[in-house]
């Protein structure tokens, strides 16, 4: 976790160093928000059905940085983003072994969790054909790498009672089912491509992904080394689509 910060630590200094060395920079500030589909330990992976309902809604307030130079440089197909988001999702299973008329099927038909993620982050985009900054192009598309700390708080229940009883929840979940906060950690990618409505005001359609490194920020974990199924950490995937303005 430390190296992570001082990652971090290090890109914002970078980032002000150049600042302070040029003395100009695009700036821009923007509202992004859409669905989220999350993915974690509710349903059974691979089913469509648990990836289209696990579904809630993410927003988020962005801000772009980039320099003003008057030379051909690196810089023209670099913008740098920071932003504070938030997100909540309802979460339950999903899949043939939830729909089976079955006593292991009721116990996880009645298993929730609603779970609420609130992240600052820096992401680093890259324009192919450069930025909208020095392209009179109407369509400026791009990708991006970044990372995120995450604030996260689950609240995990089942409507047959407490959740530390197998009478209640399945076997695997007595000690992997809980309330659960913290913090984590995540990796983003992202792809997507700006629209130039005017010389000030954009839209911005974008998909991403989100990889946390925590395996419990939906309230469920079960042991890994008894339930082989359970390989993977959390991770959820965006459709944002937002408003950028162009202030200097």
């Amino acid at each position: 976790m430390f190296p992570k910060k001082l990652l971090l630590l290090l890109l914002l200094c970078t980032i002000s160093v150049v600042h302070a060395q040029y003395g100009r920079t695009y700036q821009e500030i923007g509202i992004m928000g859409g669905p989220v589909f999350f993915q974690g330990d509710f349903g059974e992976r691979g089913t469509f059905e648990n990836t289209t309902k696990n579904v809630g809604f993410s927003g988020s307030l962005v801000y772009f940085l980039s320099l003003n130079v008057n030379r051909s440089s690196f810089a023209e197909n670099f913008k740098v983003r920071f932003d504070v988001s938030g997100m909540a999702v309802n979460l339950q299973h999903y899949g043939p072994t939830t729909d089976s008329n079955t006593n292991t099927g009721k116990q996880l038909r009645a298993m929730r969790s609603d779970v609420k993620i609130g992240s600052v982050g820096v992401q680093l985009e890259f324009y192919p054909w450069k930025t909208d900054d020095y392209s009179d192009a109407t369509w400026s598309p791009y990708v991006a790498v970044g990372t995120q700390i995450n604030n996260y708080s689950a609240k995990a229940y089942s409507f047959e009672g407490p959740i530390n009883n197998q009478n209640v929840v399945p076997e695997k979940y007595v000690t992997g089912f809980r309330n659960s906060s913290g913090t984590a950690f995540s990796a983003t990618g992202s792809v997507g491509i700006r629209y130039k409505l005017t010389d000030y005001n954009y839209l911005v359609l974008e998909g991403q992904m989100k990889y946390y490194f925590s395996d419990w920020i939906e309230g469920m974990n079960p042991d890994r080394n008894t339930y082989k199924e359970n390989k993977n950490n959390d991770y959820s995937g965006m459709l944002n689509i937002g408003y950028v303005y162009y202030f200097n």
